[in-house]
């Protein structure tokens, strides 16, 4: 959501220095992900989050790349139909909710199984924030599966295979959205 708003803000809001405001959010695509590992955990951790569902979720609800891809999305939507809202009396937040949003259900989809991947995948993260071992994701509680001096394979393939199910389940529920949100993003008019 905060991704969406961000993005709508920039692709149909006029106000100074937008162009700066996207340039400065594109431009933290190109830094490393390990460069806010520590402002993320000194954020988490002042927050009391560690340990806990929140430290996972937050860090990723507005990334740079969210905000990119759906304002690439919404610049190509037609500005009649925010027009003819706003002549019906809507306002801002009812254009963004009522039309905005439902012409970008291909983008957000597309966004969801790309954040999902990303999230399900990470490894790092969740071994510096979680540390219980039952709070553990599974790619982070793989490795408890690794000794010091034996190394049980068969149960880390198998957990590999388990992990790769609900992504397989994930794409083949979402392709048609995925592939649409995609192909749209890219095109202009």
């Amino acid at each position: 959501m905060v991704a969406s708003t961000a993005a709508f803000a920039l692709a149909r809001m006029p106000f100074r220095g937008r162009g700066l405001v996207f340039g400065v959010i594109v431009s933290t695509l190109f830094l490393p992900a390990f460069v806010f590992l520590m402002p993320n955990y000194l954020m988490i951790d002042r927050l009391g989050w560690t340990d806990s569902v929140w430290a996972l979720v937050v860090p990723g609800a507005a990334g740079a790349f969210g905000v990119f891809f759906l304002r690439q999305f919404m610049v190509n939507l037609p500005v009649e139909l925010e027009e003819a809202a706003a002549l019906d009396g809507a306002n801002q937040w009812a254009v963004f909710r009522r039309v905005v949003l439902p012409n970008t259900r291909p983008a957000l989809a597309t966004l969801a199984v790309l954040a999902f991947l990303g999230n399900w995948n990470d490894y790092i993260w969740p071994v510096y924030v979680l540390f219980s071992p039952e709070r553990l994701t599974l790619p982070a509680g793989l490795r408890l599966l690794q000794g010091a001096y034996v190394t049980d394979y068969p149960s880390i393939m198998a957990g590999a295979v388990v992990a790769s199910v609900p992504v397989i389940v994930l794409f083949v529920l979402t392709q048609r959205f995925v592939i649409e949100g995609v192909a749209r993003s890219g095109l202009k008019g």
